[in-house]
């Protein structure tokens, strides 16, 4: 089979309804370049017709894009062999309202984004020239037309009408992202020419229990095979031997073929173990010519989310285990890392991840209201060490659930599952995002209910309880479905059982960040604090006169409802910083880095060993951002890395050290996420503001294996002075610290904490101070990647971290109340 990328030669233009589309499409006037795969923005963009969304309050101004309908072309040519060969048209997605031409003749219809097209066209190509030709209509009229037909539904973030369509949610606008409703071929155009292909192949892989043995159950399926068609099936182990080999014809369409593997090289998240993955080819042969041919890269794992009860208190764990080893799951949540996706590039996936990674994740979301992320994506996880949960593309909203609908989710979610399956890094496919929750909020859930769904005011739960388990069951047999994020039966903010959003820290109540652990989950798979942007992101969109942090464009540039005056009062509580927009910066990230620190620390906490793993993973909202904004990511928009991430990476490291002050009581414990049990000494030490010494502590402890550790507890004097530090020192080497200040920080005064800074060899750095120094925040430009940063300092307790790139180049210092003092360089 030859397959020919139809991405050159693209063009489009605004529709003109006073045309039809045939005429609109053959008239000269109006059409510009387009880039395919892409969507209209970006060629709008790149014509200068629009101005770039992102700058300023540009958001406003091309909000009538949305509002209009678009016109793609695209002009190619074939030779006569070529146009007398069986041929079909492959669509990988089409955004979203779309109807095709091939030389004038229509082809078909689509309305979701997330379902691939496939027309046979071979009797409409001709030698020579050929037009492809797509009107994509306004999905914004379009689901107005269905809302006035059927109804307006419940909703949070973005127009209602979003529900009734299968469009990425998050292109309507939602609390962290502007409304950038796209259209056009997003992914590629493929013209395949040939009529047998494999089409579809499957290979889930079944563990023993004890990881002895893996079954690779292979199904091949091939279209349009004849009386010679055979398939060659071959296994490669992750040393590249070929230790696997079938040849076999096809007869009734399809092939299958199990492989055993003894003691099978296993995949683990990393830090456990190697990413070891096995190498599958099938190919299709007809005689001896090789007709088409697919690999896939497979690792073999166990899964389990072991629900049990737990010893001496309520509810059960939501916890899991790969290669039956309990994991607490550190994470974050992920959203498309741009509003128009075509422009993230795979350097782009791989430096967010890889910072997952940097910071002791092995968890990521992938966020319900975006998309199923591309190939390169999950393969980077693969390789990576990352387990993914996958939601299903539906979010914040009380779905419909008429027959329609559900034929097109069903077919979405069949191509999805079958696209992904393979990946060893997809751990679990979950249901929604938050829809439990918004049922529940307006009465609409009764968990006691099991009749005809969708008769109810809840009718989604057709989709979350019956459609999407039963394809996953059929598809993905081997991957674990879990209805909802959140979900925990009959009430979704549940503390004891399933997973849980964590929002009474910013949203609902505005607690202080300093109770996080007050409100854990069994597994919380949303919590988080807003901050800025870095600074050099912000200026990047703000025209000169906005440069303050109350002003229209800055609170623009943070689309949480209300976030503005929430931001203000968690500042008020926490500290004190001029009213500049730098300083604003700093606080801002300060402050989300202290929250967040604090939540992971609390939770982590509660790892407590067998039958006590009480909280079994926390993933932040979120990782990334998709545009310049204040939101809640711990990585902006530029790429550039917020405080938090620094923060987070102490908290999930292998060893991990936590102090607890509540008035004059202070608790010391330490988290050994090893596999064996180490010893140490941890050395617990007192300073007053002035940098005097006025206490120190000495332990001797066995931390137990893969668990949280209780070290001391004991009262402070002079508590309001006294700030305590703790050093974890395993084999001579500090392998973790902590530290607990007085707060609020508001109330401590602003001096120079005599803060040093020494390079040594191949970027090292050690740091120092003569007084305690609060959030010490070190930068020297885009290209230097710390090792750490955003440090508390302790006098006689000097630091080493890396500063890969570094150089001769100097070095920018702010630390607590920088702002209040001179700036040191």
């Amino acid at each position: 089979m030859q397959k020919l990328a139809l991405q050159q030669a693209w063009q489009a233009k605004q529709r003109d309804p006073q045309r039809t589309v045939l005429a609109d499409a053959t008239s000269s006037e109006g059409w510009i370049a387009a880039p395919v795969p892409g969507t209209i923005y970006e060629a709008l963009i790149a014509a200068k017709q629009i101005p770039d969304p992102f700058d300023g309050l540009n958001e406003l101004d091309v909000q009538w894009v949305g509002d209009v309908d678009w016109l793609y072309r695209c002009d190619f040519e074939l030779s006569a062999e070529q146009a007398s060969q069986p041929a079909a048209l492959h669509f990988a997605g089409l955004d979203t309202i779309a109807t095709v031409w091939l030389n004038d003749q229509e082809l078909f219809s689509s309305d979701n984004m997330f379902v691939p097209q496939r027309a046979v066209v071979s009797n409409q190509l001709q030698a020579g020239k050929n037009q492809l030709l797509i009107e994509f209509r306004s999905a914004l009229k379009h689901g107005h037309g269905l809302q006035a037909e059927m109804g307006q539904l419940g909703v949070w973030n973005g127009d209602p009408s979003r529900l009734y369509l299968r469009k990425a949610q998050y292109h309507y606008g939602w609390d962290w992202g502007p409304a950038l409703l796209t259209a056009g071929p997003w992914l590629p155009v493929t013209l395949e020419l040939g009529a047998t292909r494999l089409s579809d192949l499957a290979c889930p892989i079944t563990v023993a229990d004890d990881c002895s043995t893996a079954d690779f159950g292979v199904t091949a399926t091939v279209a349009d095979a004849t009386a010679d068609t055979a398939v060659l099936i071959q296994l490669w182990n992750p040393a590249g031997e070929l230790i696997a080999e079938k040849h076999q014809l096809v007869g009734a369409g399809s092939v299958q073929h199990t492989i055993t593997v003894d003691q099978p090289s296993l995949w683990w998240p990393h830090g456990y173990g190697a990413q070891a993955r096995y190498r599958l080819t099938v190919s299709v042969f007809a005689g001896q010519t090789q007709l088409d041919q697919r690999e896939l890269q497979l690792g073999v794992r166990r899964v389990r989310l072991v629900q049990e009860p737990l010893r001496d208190e309520a509810g059960e764990t939501f916890l899991f285990e790969i290669n039956n080893v309990p994991m607490f799951c550190g994470g974050a949540n992920w959203i498309p890392a741009d509003l128009l996706t075509n422009r993230i590039s795979n350097e782009t996936y791989r430096r967010l991840l890889q910072a997952s990674v940097d910071s002791h994740m092995i968890m990521i979301r992938i966020w319900g209201g975006g998309i199923y992320e591309v190939d390169h994506f999950y393969d980077l996880c693969d390789e990576l060490g990352l387990l993914v949960w996958q939601d299903f593309m539906f979010a914040c909203g009380m779905y419909p659930a008429h027959p329609a609908f559900l034929a097109s989710v069903e077919a979405e979610a069949i191509a999805q599952v079958q696209r992904l399956r393979h990946h060893p890094s997809i751990v679990l496919w979950c249901g929604n995002n938050e829809d439990y929750q918004i049922a529940q909020t307006f009465n609409a859930y009764d968990h006691s209910f099991q009749g005809d769904f969708t008769q109810t005011s809840f009718p989604a739960r057709e989709i979350y309880e019956r459609l999407l388990p039963k394809v996953c069951a059929t598809y993905d047999p081997t991957t674990l479905y879990w209805p909802g994020s959140p979900y925990g039966g009959t009430d979704v903010y549940d503390k004891t059982r399933g997973d849980r959003h964590t929002w009474d820290v910013w949203h609902s109540a505005m607690a202080p960040y300093q109770d996080y652990p007050k409100y854990e989950g069994r597994f919380v798979s949303e919590f988080g604090m807003e901050s800025s942007a870095a600074l050099q992101t912000l200026l990047s969109v703000l025209p000169a006169d906005q440069r303050y942090p109350q002003s229209r464009v800055v609170e623009h540039h943070n689309k949480s409802e209300g976030g503005a005056r929430r931001l203000a009062v968690y500042l008020n509580d926490t500290l004190r910083f001029e009213n500049t927009l730098e300083s604003y910066v700093y606080a801002t990230q300060f402050m989300q880095a202290e929250a967040l620190a604090a939540a992971y620390r609390g939770w982590r906490r509660r790892w407590a060993g067998p039958g006590r793993y009480a909280v079994a993973g926390a993933l932040v909202w979120q990782l990334n951002d998709c545009w310049p904004v204040i939101s809640w990511a711990i990585i902006d928009s530029a790429l550039r890395n917020k405080p938090a991430i620094y923060s987070i990476g102490r908290e999930l490291a292998p060893i991990s050290a936590g102090l607890q002050r509540t008035k004059a009581q202070l608790e010391a414990w330490v988290v050994n996420g090893m596999l064996k049990s180490s010893n140490a000494s941890i050395i617990i030490t007192g300073y007053d503001l002035q940098g005097r010494l006025l206490f120190e502590q000495n332990y001797t402890h066995e931390l137990a294996a893969n668990q949280a550790n209780p070290i001391t507890s004991f009262e402070i004097a002079l508590a309001d002075q006294t700030v305590v530090g703790l050093q974890v020192v395993i084999d001579g080497a500090v392998v973790a610290r902590a530290s607990s200040w007085p707060e609020p920080f508001k109330y401590l005064p602003a001096y120079d904490p005599q803060i040093s800074v020494t390079r040594l060899a191949d970027d090292w750095l050690e740091i120092s101070s003569q007084r305690p120094a609060k959030g010490v925040w070190l930068q020297a430009g885009d290209a230097v990647h710390w090792s750490d940063n955003l440090l508390d300092l302790l006098p006689n307790q000097p630091q080493r971290i890396q500063a890969r790139g570094l150089g001769q180049q100097p070095i920018e210092i702010k630390w607590l109340h920088w702002d209040q003092q001179e700036q040191r360089a």
